[in-house]
């Protein structure tokens, strides 16, 4: 283990194995410091569910073939019961998402890190502490069999989730609404009689919501989430199995499904309180993952949401390495594009709570008012996944726009054409380029959807109508290697082009 190791990365979970594989690859020292688990202690590994979208994020970190080939179950869609909506079964279309078990899914994305380059060693890394000039970071480490060593790295990030190695010293409780969930597995070696095997359940009750993730065919997660300030079930309780079961009882789809099944093994219960940070870049240490936040379970994305982080951490260690007078400048890039993916999150948790359970239920009245204490943060522009489009999908400026440019239109003619040099994602490092600027993102934006703002007003003014302006830019996404845009999002990008009057329509070629 070098001490003076460009970049250290304290937890090897999917954030810390993602950004170490990206760092490796792109030609710098990653180091990887993971705890050794201790089996006499260590809870049973949980189960989550990675959606197709997920698809894109693993991509992006260069994980997506790797995981393909993992022999994860593929997750088909949902299956939830929520409020009083009644039963909604709702099928992945086209490329299925994943059924993951942690322990499997780490030791893969670890074993991808270390092939491309990346070392991992096993130890407990110290609470670091600030170099002498303020910026860099000293940590020691604890190796396993004894050796201790002080490493003295470029960079840190901190990867080690709830446990928050350095951002402890961050940490912000969300404790207006607490979360436990409680766990068990269960065996059914027939068939699941009411639910497709390899879909993700979901389901609310008055006293809190379940889920359920497929591990295989016949295998299955369950668990109940609950506030452990409302109800006599905690973390260390001495009989966590007998609550499970008495929770369960309250629910209807759960209970057809473990009603008939065999439990393997007791219940367990882990932590799972949403919590942010007051800051996510500290001198040269990134808060990566669940150790920079972590949004209520409700949400869905948890693994998603640490390649993403993780994927934006490399992207900026990479920047401030290879152009140090940009460090700062990447550093404060991170640390917002972090808060506004947190609060996103934690915005689109209201609608969810919404439709939930009446609010008379204490559970759920708890978490409508503290969500209606605090307003969201602007979505983040410039992810893998881009701006959330969630809330202009009712925009009616927008909708007319797209509605009539599926009608057909003419010519395109610009507009209003306002830029503005920000820091964007290019590649695999952030730079200074225009953006562009409008009513609906006055902070600049560039990409949406996946599609060049910028690239797509420069074709307009060359194309006959949307058709073709949509084949110009295929062309030019071609040639410059970039993955295809599917055509409706790419009018969707147009209409809200034209309802902040960047483009005009015309009355034809």
């Amino acid at each position: 283990m070098n001490p003076t190791s460009q970049v250290l990365i304290l937890g090897g979970g999917p954030a810390g194995a993602a950004a170490a594989r990206l760092l490796a690859r792109w030609g710098l020292e990653a180091v990887v410091v993971e705890r050794s688990p201790a089996p006499d202690l260590a809870a049973p590994s949980l189960a989550e569910s990675l959606p197709p979208s997920a698809r894109k994020v693993l991509a992006a970190t260069g994980l997506l073939g790797v995981v393909e080939a993992g022999g994860f179950l593929a997750n088909s869609g949902n299956t939830a019961l929520w409020g009083g909506e009644g039963r909604r079964d709702d099928f992945a279309g086209g490329a299925a998402g994943f059924h993951i078990l942690r322990s499997r899914f780490d030791n893969v994305l670890r074993g991808a890190a270390v092939e491309a380059g990346a070392e991992i060693v096993r130890g407990v890394a110290r609470l670091p502490e600030r170099d002498a000039d303020g910026e860099g970071w000293r940590v020691e480490v604890a190796l396993d069999g004894g050796k201790r060593v002080e490493v003295r790295p470029g960079w840190i990030l901190d990867c080690t989730g709830r446990v928050g190695v350095l951002a402890r010293r961050y940490r912000v409780l969300e404790s207006e609404a607490p979360t436990l969930a409680v766990v068990r597995r269960y065996r059914n070696d027939s068939r699941w009689e009411n639910v497709v095997a390899t879909h993700a359940l979901v389901e609310s009750f008055g006293r809190g919501w379940a889920w359920s993730v497929p591990t295989s065919e016949t295998d299955r997660h369950v668990a109940v989430m609950l506030d452990p300030q409302l109800h006599a079930v905690m973390e260390g309780a001495a009989d966590l199995s007998a609550a499970f079961e008495a929770e369960i009882a309250n629910t209807a789809l759960m209970h057809s499904i473990t009603t008939p099944a065999v439990p393997v093994g007791d219940a367990w219960a882990v932590t799972a309180s949403m919590y942010t940070s007051s800051r996510f870049a500290s001198g040269r240490g990134l808060l990566v993952g669940d150790a920079a936040s972590f949004a209520d379970p409700m949400s869905s994305y948890g693994v998603k949401k640490a390649l993403a982080s993780a994927w934006l951490a490399a992207v900026t260690v990479n920047t401030a390495i290879r152009t140090p007078e940009l460090a700062g400048t990447a550093a404060d890039f991170y640390g917002r594009r972090e808060q506004a993916m947190y609060e996103s999150l934690r915005e689109g948790l209201a609608t969810q709570v919404a439709g939930a359970h009446p609010t008379d239920e204490a559970f759920w009245d708890r978490r409508a008012r503290w969500l209606a204490d605090r307003s969201g943060a602007e979505a983040a522009a410039n992810l893998p996944d881009g701006p959330s489009a969630e809330a202009l999908r009712d925009d009616p400026e927008v909708r007319a726009a797209f509605h009539a440019l599926r009608l057909g239109s003419g010519r395109l003619r610009v507009g209003r054409r306002d830029t503005a040099d920000r820091p964007l994602v290019i590649g695999n490092r952030i730079r200074m380029a225009p953006a562009l600027v409008t009513p609906r993102f006055p902070a600049g934006v560039r990409y949406f959807r996946d599609v060049d703002l910028l690239r797509v007003v420069h074709l307009a003014t060359g194309s006959a109508n949307p058709g073709a302006l949509y084949e110009a830019y295929t062309e030019w996404a071609a040639r410059e290697d970039l993955p295809p845009v599917d055509l409706s999002n790419f009018i969707g990008v147009v209409a809200l082009l034209v309802a902040d009057g960047v483009l005009v329509p015309g009355r034809g070629a």
